[in-house]
């Protein structure tokens, strides 16, 4: 069991210039309200992707042996992944899938999985690799394969209603595909969401972080998209449709009234300083009840922060030297 479930964390890992593919927003259940995707070729290959892979240390000795055991390693043989949901939270009727475009071996991780809790199943003449979530509520989960180069995650009954849409053939289908075409032909990494913001507190680590997102500012906030786009320059970029416009403009005060703060605190911190310089080239405006916010990072800048973030990690969790004897 613990192995397909480092194969099932790993691939949902949030790891285009190009817009989503096709084929794989074939297999998204047409009621999504929450809809994210990744160019993780585009994103592994650009300077920012280097960077990050090359400071990225994987001791894990379960995650080891998972790639020795499957031959699948996500940082290498995942090309583009979506992750979707209807958002019918705490409801018999709530589905997810993770839907990935990369490279393969079924066969080798179908033996892996054996004898770890793992049944297979075949719907429609697929294969499923079937297993039990974490509680009873959680239901079964299945994997499929359809090749080897595109395989799908979920609930079961997500997994056997896109082995279905794959069979017949139909174009994709759904509310949010117009805005997906859109924001994931300019960004490596995207989303979009018809589910207001405050929903997403539940999801949140840390309670602080959760209790903020069920203020009223954020609680005016309906829908939502944008994404990254990585290059020399990194562009970041979001839309927010709020409940009217006034909402839309206080939005944009919070953000401006931040970013402030940040700017003023410059001299005091090395990490806070290199924010503020980031945020020269801060956009935010609004027009009727949208707001819209984008920020351009050079790539050599935003490494540089993050040296300096790191460092000062490093000092801070940095053992007191003993005291020297007399």
């Amino acid at each position: 069991m613990t192995k397909l479930r480092h194969f099932a964390v790993l691939l949902a890992l949030p790891m285009a210039t190009w817009a989503a593919d096709p084929a794989l927003l074939q297999l998204v259940m047409p009621d999504a309200k929450v809809i994210a995707g990744i160019q993780v070729d585009q994103t592994r290959n650009s300077l920012f992707g280097q960077y990050v892979l090359s400071h990225m240390q994987v001791e894990d000795e379960g995650f080891k042996n998972f790639i020795a055991q499957t031959g699948f390693d996500p940082r290498r043989d995942v090309s583009e992944l979506l992750i979707a949901s209807n958002w019918e939270s705490n409801s018999p009727a709530s589905r997810w899938l993770v839907v990935a475009r990369g490279t393969f071996d079924s066969s080798k991780i179908a033996i892996a999985a054996q004898g770890n809790g793992i049944t297979t199943t075949n719907f429609q003449g697929v294969d499923i690799l079937t297993y039990s979530g974490h509680g009873k509520a959680d239901g079964e989960n299945g994997i499929a394969f359809f090749d080897a180069t595109s395989a799908v995650m979920g609930d079961l009954p997500s997994v056997q209603a896109a082995i279905q849409r794959r069979k017949s053939g139909a174009p994709p289908s759904g509310q949010l595909l117009a805005k997906v075409r859109d924001v994931s032909s300019k960004n490596d990494f995207w989303f979009v969401t018809l589910v207001p913001v405050s929903e997403f507190a539940g999801a949140m680590p840390d309670p602080n972080l959760s209790g903020a997102m069920k203020g009223n500012l954020l609680a005016a906030i309906n829908e939502a998209s944008g994404g990254i786009r990585f290059g020399s320059t990194i562009t970041i970029s979001a839309e927010a449709l709020t409940r009217s416009d006034k909402d839309a403009q206080a939005l944009v005060d919070v953000v401006k009234f931040v970013a402030g703060m940040i700017q003023l605190n410059r001299q005091n911190n090395p990490a806070a300083g290199q924010v503020a310089t980031l945020l020269d080239t801060l956009d935010c405006k609004t027009a009727g009840n949208v707001t819209t916010i984008s920020l351009a990072i050079p790539e050599q800048q935003l490494e540089q922060m993050l040296d300096v973030m790191r460092q000062q990690n490093r000092q801070a969790h940095k053992k007191p030297a003993a005291p020297q004897g007399n």
